[in-house]
């Protein structure tokens, strides 16, 4: 996902009414999806669909006024569901009806927030990667938009591999970075944890993955970090030593030359792999409301092959 595309090209393949059209930022990742049937999902159709967001990591459906029930009925043939803590039941992110989409934004009814994440920026991450398989699909849906910010921006972490240097790739191959668990984006202790009683990031609640990840449909390898908090640890480094090729990582997250830009419209919705890219969004004032309905599928087990 490292080459450089001049400029738009013509659509790269058409299967059963679907036009791929490869996105006009410069990079490989992202692609607009045009002329899919979300009341059909024809077999052929979907499998073109997920051949397009394997090869560009994020695709883009504008203006595919939906109801919830397509949205799970499409999402459920990319996967098993995975439900994020803050869309269960009587959570902050929970949907009325359904427990398969978590509402992400800063609504209110009844005088009651509606949504979780509020109108903050969030920094860079991946999804639910506290779970031992964190999500493969994402789903986002807009629902109700501000007149501006609260857009999303997603980093290549293939080209983000291949722009380490070799030594440094040496360095983090078949190593485990592990991510703790006991805070969540918004910085707030997670359900189920306690406030760490040491300051040694090392010794904190956590979950290990492999650093590099071998892509379980692509089978090429990406830089998996979960998070750009402090609290990240390459096993078996000093941490200063890993403090610095974290930063230095995530300064190539940081370069929009590996990155996608979505400026979102009503309706829209943007499907990306969650195990090879990383995202991160703007604010917005807190006196307009963004709600979005997300779903994810499940991943399978990070792992590495050398």
């Amino acid at each position: 996902m490292t080459a450089i595309l001049k400029e738009r090209p013509a659509a790269l393949g058409e299967a059963a009414g679907i036009t791929v059209l490869p996105n006009a930022q410069g990079t490989m990742l992202g692609a607009d999806i045009v002329g899919f049937d979300f009341d059909a999902l024809l077999p052929e159709q979907v499998a073109a669909v997920r051949a397009a967001w394997i090869r560009h990591g994020v695709v883009r459906f504008r203006g595919t006024q939906i109801t919830d029930e397509q949205h799970m009925r499409f999402t459920a043939l990319l996967g098993e569901f995975v439900k994020h803590p803050r869309q269960l039941k009587g959570e902050e992110g929970a949907h009325d009806r359904y427990e398969e989409i978590l509402i992400i934004g800063n609504g209110k009814r009844d005088g009651k927030v509606v949504g979780t994440m509020a109108n903050n920026e969030a920094q860079w991450h991946t999804d639910t990667y506290i779970y031992d398989r964190p999500p493969a699909a994402a789903l986002l849906r807009a629902m109700q938009l501000p007149s501006s910010g609260g857009d999303t921006y997603w980093a290549d972490m293939y080209a983000v591999y291949q722009a380490l240097p070799v030594a440094v790739r040496k360095v983090i191959e078949g190593r485990l970075i592990q991510l703790d668990i006991v805070y969540d984006g918004s910085n707030r202790v997670r359900v189920g944890q306690q406030e760490p009683d040491s300051d040694d990031i090392r010794l904190w609640a956590g979950i290990r993955h492999p650093i590099v990840r071998t892509h379980g449909e692509s089978g090429r390898n990406c830089v998996y970090i979960g998070s750009e908090k402090r609290s990240n640890w390459i096993v078996g480094l000093p941490l200063d030593e890993s403090n610095a090729i974290l930063a230095e990582i995530m300064d190539h997250v940081r370069n929009p030359a590996h990155q996608w830009m979505q400026v979102w419209q009503p309706h829209d919705m943007v499907m990306w792999d969650n195990r090879c890219t990383m995202h991160r969004r703007n604010g917005w004032s807190a006196e307009e409301t963004r709600i979005m309905h997300r779903t994810t599928t499940r991943g399978e087990r990070p792992h590495y092959v050398c």
